[in-house]
């Protein structure tokens, strides 16, 4: 088995790809692909923004890709969102949703939370 995390994923996302998988019923987690088999993400379970490997990310469900437009490429996406890593994680203001969107766009928001979003980064 190889340690790099690249050459264990059956598919290899491109850097800044935003990534989609099911987490507790109808709620979705969402994070970055870097491009080398590893996903950044606002994690609930570990209560701050880290890298995993795809395989973390997902915990045995499938990856889907999501399209969110950005002005910045993909290796500018992956450097913007690892200066978040250690971010502490929050449901109303720092989570999966706010973080990949605040990378993306500048603005954290997340569409799950509806009325109560109070995204700040």
């Amino acid at each position: 088995m190889s340690r790099f995390h690249y050459e264990r994923v059956a598919v290899l996302h491109p850097a800044g790809t935003i990534l989609e998988t099911d987490a507790y019923g109808v709620i979705r987690h969402v994070g970055i692909a870097t491009g080398y088999g590893t996903v950044i993400h606002a994690s609930r379970r570990y209560g701050q923004v880290l890298e995993t490997s795809e395989r973390q990310f997902a915990r045995g469900k499938p990856i889907r890709r999501i399209g969110i437009r950005s002005a910045l490429s993909g290796s500018e996406i992956v450097a913007r969102a690892r200066g978040k890593i250690g971010q502490r994680y929050g449901v109303l203001t720092r989570n999966c949703e706010h973080f990949v969107h605040w990378v993306v766009s500048g603005k954290a928001r997340s569409r799950q939370l509806g009325p109560l979003d109070l995204g700040r980064h």
